[in-house]
């Protein structure tokens, strides 16, 4: 009698140029390559995508090279997930801020906050190297409705940090951020490793890359957090499937006001009887507000 063949389940955990390293549901790890059925289907597997592991047979095994014996072959339905980098099944968007230097780009954070809000992903905000003439940006993003931490060299960081890694426990996490924000330092921190930093380039206001691909870390709270590429190799270009009518939806401290202007129709560009902000015309929020709404429009244009 043909015994039933054993195919492990679990979550990938890392993937670099097409290996995958999976934790089975034993707590196992499995390194080995999805099968050439996704390639045919434009389907490639992702960090953090719960998958199906299935042995090689002996006369696949030209077409499925894998030293550990097992393929991946199916991929589990999916909540979310992120285009570049390519993860999946994220509960949490931590964007790492520095309010100094590099100097923080609103318009940038708010697009990933737009990205992450559109995908059912909540997005926390983390400033690092908080300068107090900058702590307006902070007290910004708070009074928009966001979660905040202030990480920064003093006595109350490991409090804030404490607090941080209490909010994301048992969830899973990504880090985003410009590059040499401190996204490495602060991942060390939240995992207890020594993974190397970068230092800021003073000619171009940059870090050397530290991470070159995205690996799921394990927390010991529970839960997994990834540490990500800066933003020169992160999708932070507004996806297509956004709509113009919700992008308003997307700014949270705005959409309660949705339905409450004078006239119908109204896209909130400063018309007679608009209910957003009076200070609109300053606040960084609906500068980005605008900009974000004129990609989108140009977004609907083209699809």
């Amino acid at each position: 009698m043909t015994q039933p063949l054993i195919k492990p389940t679990g979550m990938i955990v890392a993937s670099n140029a097409g290996i995958y390293t999976v934790k089975c549901d034993d707590n196992s790890k499995i390194t080995c390559k999805a099968k050439g059925l996704f390639r045919l289907k434009k389907i490639s597997p992702q960090v953090g995508d719960f998958v199906t592991l299935e042995p090689v047979l002996s006369n696949f095994e030209s077409d499925y090279e894998s030293e550990s014996g097992y393929v991946i072959s199916e991929i589990g339905e999916r909540t979310n997930s992120l285009i570049r980098p390519p993860l999946a099944n994220l509960d949490f968007g931590i964007i790492v801020v520095s309010s100094c230097e590099p100097k923080p780009n609103a318009l940038i954070i708010d697009r990933l906050t737009v990205i992450f809000e559109s995908k059912c992903i909540e997005p926390l905000l983390v400033f690092t190297k908080v300068d107090k003439k900058q702590a307006l940006l902070l007290e910004t993003y708070r009074e928009a409705g966001f979660v905040c931490f202030s990480i920064e060299p003093s006595d109350n960081s490991d409090i804030e940090i404490a607090k941080l890694k209490e909010y994301i426990s048992g969830k899973t996490s990504t880090l985003i951020g410009n590059t040499g924000v401190g996204k490495t330092t602060l991942l060390n921190r939240l995992i207890g490793t020594e993974l190397p930093t970068a230092k800021i380039s003073r000619k171009l206001g940059r870090g050397k890359h530290t991470t070159r691909t995205v690996v799921l870390h394990e927390l010991k709270g529970g839960g997994y957090i990834a540490d990500t590429p800066g933003f020169s190799t992160v999708e932070t270009k507004l996806y297509s499937e956004i709509s113009l009518s919700d992008v308003p939806l997307y700014f949270r401290e705005f959409s309660p006001l949705i339905g409450k202007c004078k006239f119908g129709g109204c896209t909130h560009h400063g018309e007679d009887g608009c209910a957003f902000p009076i200070d609109k015309n300053t606040n960084s929020r609906y500068q980005s507000y605008k900009a974000i709404y004129a990609e989108a429009k140009k977004n609907e244009s083209e699809y």
